[in-house]
């Protein structure tokens, strides 16, 4: 029969856990399938059996005192006595090898005594304590008594049983956890794949061919950044958009603008960048007025639209927010958007400014993320003007070439620091009219 965890942990109460300790050859804990630490419960109608209680260690020790005093007591009376009589030196001899032999007993009735009342208890709960430090968590300390000893292995045996079973719950929840956390995580991937669906990658693609670069890095499997892309006859409508919040909010939010932005464009075209922005401005506040009354939603958003016109070779620019950069390798411009962004607190105007389209220029938005990403020596924002020099730097550059530059650039200033915000950073240029 194995033992239990009550042979093993001496009285206890009847409706405690039995806990197998020896397998059934005797090489080790015995334990169930799906039992992680081989706990089990005792059966219907099972009472554990009493130990006789056992004399404590310190009454053995008052014991063995109690004897050696007797005994030496004795020993010197009886040597006193026979030194007494004269003329005895066979006597003293006698007396001597006496009290020699009685000693020697004595000092070897004890040393077994304390060998398997303490050193003996104690050396086998330091290996069985090793055992348990070096993993086995199934093991317990063996109690045969019940005595000091027996009663510190006990208490131990019973904050070890603890252990295991809020090891068992811990594992547990942390099965639930990571399930959760699996299913969390494949929405999350979902959602990223459907956020992706409404870019216009192709559309940019056909338009731009190779003329045309997006760097788009939301902080999260998706991000409150877009893009925008809208053509009619021999013009288009490209821009970016900066959605407030990040993560599935921000993403939930771009979902929103996008169908803001589409509305806006049916009403008024793409004429106008800065009809737009009112008019998508108007739209946004009435879908979402209700979120509006509290001051802890967000709902403001960055957007920067330019209208290209291929036969005219103009470009019209509008912004809430957000700047245009453009530079031909040697001077750096920009154009301001205006400081209200859609649906802020207060209604912001918004203007069209036109400027030629330059095919030996290259332009640019961005969206603030890349602007306050904090990073170089000092954990500073990048800011505009590192940006533009950057841009200096890359302008003459193949697109695709500056995209990676760009990226490569802004991991060597992030250095150690994470990313802030979701960024995205939308650039062309125009070599000859697109087909």
């Amino acid at each position: 029969m194995p033992d239990t965890l009550q042979a093993r942990m001496g009285p206890t109460n009847p409706q405690a856990m039995n806990i197998p300790v020896q397998g059934p050859n005797g090489d080790g804990p015995e334990r169930r399938p799906g039992h992680r630490f081989g706990l089990r419960r005792p059966p219907r109608g099972h009472h554990p059996p009493t130990r006789k209680a056992s004399a404590s260690i310190q009454q053995v020790f008052t014991l063995i005192a109690i004897v050696n005093g007797l005994v030496l007591l004795y020993l010197v009376i009886a040597a006193i006595q026979v030194l007494m009589v004269p003329g005895s030196r066979s006597a003293e001899i006698y007396v001597s090898l006496i009290l020699t032999l009685l000693l020697v007993i004595l000092a070897i009735i004890s040393y077994q005594i304390i060998a398997r009342r303490i050193i003996l208890p104690i050396a086998r709960l330091v290996r069985e304590a090793s055992a348990i430090e070096s993993g086995d968590m199934s093991s317990l300390l063996t109690v045969r008594s019940n005595d000091e000893i027996s009663r510190l292995a006990q208490a131990f045996n019973m904050v070890l049983v603890k252990m295991r079973q809020a090891l068992i719950a811990g594992e547990a929840s942390n099965r639930q956890l990571l399930e959760a956390n699996r299913q969390i995580e494949a929405s999350i991937n979902y959602a990223g794949l459907l956020q992706r669906s409404i870019l216009p990658d192709r559309q940019l693609r056909e338009t731009f061919g190779n003329d045309y670069f997006i760097l788009w890095l939301p902080r999260d499997t998706v991000g409150g950044d877009y893009y925008i892309f809208h053509s009619e006859g021999g013009h288009c409508l490209a821009g970016v958009a900066d959605c407030a919040g990040h993560g599935v909010s921000g993403a939930m939010m771009t979902m929103l603008a996008r169908a803001g932005i589409d509305r806006s464009i049916m009403e008024v075209g793409i004429s106008s960048p800065a009809a737009i922005l009112g008019c998508t401005d108007s739209a946004m506040r009435t879908l979402l007025h209700g979120a509006r009354m509290s001051k802890s939603i967000a709902t403001s958003m960055d957007i920067g639209l330019v209208r290209l016109d291929f036969e005219t070779r103009t470009l019209r620019f509008s912004g809430a927010k957000i700047s245009l950069y453009w530079s031909d390798g040697q001077t750096m411009h920009m154009l301001s958007g205006d400081p209200r962004a859609i649906c802020d607190q207060r209604v912001g105007s918004y203007t069209d400014h036109d400027i030629p389209l330059l095919p030996d220029c290259t332009y640019y938005l961005t969206t603030d993320g890349l602007l306050d990403q904090s990073g170089g020596d000092n954990g500073f924002s990048l800011g505009t003007q590192q940006f533009k020099e950057w841009l200096i730097r890359l302008a003459r550059q193949p697109l695709e070439q500056q995209r990676q530059a760009l990226a490569d650039a802004l991991e060597q200033f992030r250095g150690g620091h994470p990313q802030r915000d979701d960024i995205t950073i939308l650039s062309f240029r125009f070599s000859s009219r697109p087909d």
